[in-house]
């Protein structure tokens, strides 16, 4: 992990502080916190993509907490479970035009490249992409 070093001035005086990455490191939690924010902002997006307003949102969220259990800041931990209530709801055809546009915002959200497009990993589910992205992110302390 880069440490934060102080930049001199030519006068030998500090300017200021100097990281690498111009990241901040964070702790586990912190870091799920903001990766689990992320996330929800390319939910939000992607029902955006499909024509969901912020009411019928709360009344899909609503519906997944009552017959799933599955709360709003659960769906990084459940995403299967997330996108089995989205299929109950919406149906198959939804739930695939859902995960599409999931699965384009998670990819821009997170810079992932047209290479990545080429890769095995296309042909995996929408469960499987956050948990791959959840990793990057969190397990390797990545930067994404």
């Amino acid at each position: 992990m880069e440490t934060v070093r102080p930049v001199e001035k030519r006068g030998g005086n500090t300017e200021g502080l100097y990281h690498a990455d111009l990241v901040a490191p964070l702790d586990y939690s912190e870091r799920q916190a903001a990766f689990a924010a992320r996330i929800m902002n390319c939910v939000t997006r992607a029902f955006e993509a499909i024509g969901t307003s912020y009411a019928t949102q709360d009344v899909v969220f609503w519906n997944l907490q009552v017959t799933r259990n599955l709360g709003r800041n659960e769906i990084v931990d459940k995403p299967s479970e997330f996108i089995e209530g989205l299929k109950a709801i919406y149906g198959e055809a939804g739930e695939v035009v859902f995960e599409y546009e999931m699965t384009k915002e998670i990819k821009r959200e997170f810079g992932l490249t047209a290479a990545f497009d080429k890769e095995p990993t296309k042909a995996r589910n929408l469960p499987d992409l956050l948990h791959l992205v959840a990793y990057v992110a969190l397990e390797s302390q990545g930067n994404i």
